[in-house]
């Protein structure tokens, strides 16, 4: 989902471009991660409480492989003192969720056990005060527009309220959009990214078996070369 305010800024508008062209060719293990995490929040919320993931990488891409290990980000309510970020290793619910997510969901849930690697964890209490702060130097505001605006989500019934919250911030989200455009940037300066689109590429020749057609190669060089 991209965040309506940011739909058509350049750099997010190719981005998912490219990414819906991978995902016309989605594999298998794709969508049973995706089941995967869906099952994984649905026993959370009946536990009366709430959390939700943004899937990155080759799950986002609609290209996972058995092997693929599933990048996610998870929101929830910390539970540390004050509001604050949250302290990935200090925060006792994120390391609740964190072992319950590999114990229970990996290898009990998953037709295949894989590795799930936690790339960053947003907590949703501070990110509701400071966009009702108008909080323009907020990193966590910066970090939430932009996952929302490239990933894939899980439980987007509980990320829509935030969402709602800064879309109806104008000057919110006139504030962060070049802090927003700063992250795609050095997005596509890495070696990682580059390497995972020449991966995807060679998926689908090897998987489909066609080749991707040199307008969407071009248009991967191009983005990459921004």
């Amino acid at each position: 989902m991209t965040i309506t305010k940011f739909v058509n800024n350049p750099l997010i508008k190719e981005f998912n471009g490219l990414k819906r062209f991978f995902r016309k060719y989605e594999t298998d293990v794709s969508k049973e991660r995706i089941l995967d995490f869906k099952h994984f929040t649905s026993m959370i919320n009946s536990s009366g409480d709430k959390v939700a993931f943004d899937l990155l990488g080759s799950v986002n891409f609609g290209q996972a492989e058995r092997y693929s290990d599933a990048d996610v980000i998870i929101y929830l309510d910390c539970d540390e003192p004050g509001i604050t970020e949250c302290g990935a290793e200090s925060c006792e619910k994120y390391k609740l969720y964190k072992k319950l997510l590999m114990n229970t969901l990996v290898y009990e849930y998953a037709n295949n056990t894989y590795k799930v690697e936690f790339v960053d964890c947003i907590n949703l209490r501070q990110l509701e005060r400071d966009i009702i702060d108008t909080k323009t130097d907020s990193f966590t505001i910066v970090k939430f527009a932009f996952y929302r605006s490239i990933c894939r989500g899980i439980n987007r019934s509980v990320l829509r309220y935030y969402e709602n919250l800064l879309m109806n911030n104008e000057e919110l989200c006139d504030a962060i959009e070049t802090a927003l455009e700063d992250c795609f940037r050095g997005l596509t300066k890495t070696s990682q990214h580059s390497y995972s689109f020449r991966k995807y590429m060679e998926r689908l020749e090897h998987n489909k078996g066609f080749k991707v057609p040199e307008s969407v190669a071009q248009k991967v060089k191009s983005y990459l070369w921004k």
